[in-house]
């Protein structure tokens, strides 16, 4: 005699029904994810071999993907850049990059020293950290913006031509930038920085420093379609604030505007501000005593601008290279 089966509950048939739909969301999702993960390595790769609008060739040696299920991303064993145009090479050690799939376009990397860049204008560069981390966010026109963050930065400028070796040191440093209707907006802050040349340290303290600036109708550089288009020649901007510290109540202060001429100099008007006049001509002299006597003038026109005061204000007046204080000339600025 059969024994007959109970009835399947609708309880039951609609929570299997929900199994297998959330099973085929989960299958679904999965092959999305990994087509999606395959097309961006191939973009980017692709991108990395010199299909991208500035022509730069890349490398992403043992390039992978992974992130599943929230986010893609990458990581390269080594990177290595060369762009002919601009006649720079550089190499880097291991890449991390990440970005949360719902947001792609806000990216989050990391990389590992060393790293060496070489000039066509005549200098090698070796940096080396110990860590750095960065954002940038990317749009049909680029580079939105872009942070970078550094920590234990050592670095040696070495000139091919002369031989010359320059060590800078610094605890931490960052910068950032951004476009800024058709400008570029552009700030960083390195902070307890020293200065070597060849093997001799610069008889000054650690300095600390900032830059807020803006470069007119320079927002095409983080564009790779026009970036080659964009010349430093012609260009003008404004410094909004530049601050320079020695420490000790030692604060120099810039701002003003700038351009750079069709032939490479500098020209504009900036405003200077001095916090403890006395002191930074004493460190000044120290570091360049084969400068004494052009200190000294500079600090006595500052004190007689302030009526004596140890804190003045005044106007460095630049005209195609040729800085001058007042009627005191502080020399020429070479072309860039």
């Amino acid at each position: 005699m059969a024994i007959p089966t109970a009835p399947q509950s609708p309880i039951s048939s609609k929570v299997l029904r929900l199994g297998v739909l959330i099973v085929l969301v989960i299958a679904v999702y999965s092959v999305a994810w990994y087509f999606a993960a395959e097309f961006l390595r191939n973009r980017i790769l692709s991108f990395f071999g010199g299909g991208n609008p500035a022509g730069v060739t890349a490398s992403c040696e043992d390039a992978t993907m992974g992130g599943y299920p929230f986010r893609f991303r990458l990581n390269c064993s080594r990177l290595s850049l060369d762009d002919h145009f601009q006649g720079v090479a550089a190499s880097f050690g291991p890449v991390r990059a990440a970005a949360q799939i719902y947001n792609p376009g806000h990216v989050v990397w990391e990389m590992d020293a060393p790293a060496e860049i070489r000039s066509a204008l005549g200098f090698n560069t070796a940096l080396d950290w110990t860590n750095m981390q960065s954002s940038f966010r990317i749009g049909l026109s680029g580079l939105s913006r872009s942070s970078l963050m550094l920590e234990g930065l050592n670095a040696t400028v070495t000139s091919t031509v002369s031989s010359l070796q320059l060590q800078v040191t610094a605890p931490s440093a960052q910068s950032h930038v951004r476009q800024n209707e058709g400008n570029l907006d552009y700030a960083t802050l390195v902070r307890d920085v020293t200065v070597s040349v060849d093997g001799e340290k610069i008889a000054l303290p650690p300095v600390s420093a900032s830059l807020d600036a803006t470069f007119a109708d320079k927002g095409g550089l983080l564009d790779p379609r026009i970036a080659q288009e964009q010349k430093l020649y012609g260009t003008k901007g404004e410094i909004r604030r530049m601050v320079v510290d020695l420490g000790e109540g030692r604060v120099l202060t810039l701002s003003g505007p700038f351009e750079v001429g069709d032939d490479g100099l500098l020209s504009g008007r900036i405003k200077i501000e001095v916090e403890q006049i006395r002191a930074w001509r004493d460190a000044v002299k120290k570091a360049y005593p084969e400068q004494a006597d052009m200190v000294d003038n500079v600090a006595n026109v500052l004190r007689a601008l302030a009526f004596g005061r140890d804190d003045s204000e005044a106007e460095i007046t630049i005209q195609n290279g040729i800085a001058s204080l007042g009627f005191i000339p502080l020399g020429q600025i070479p072309p860039l």
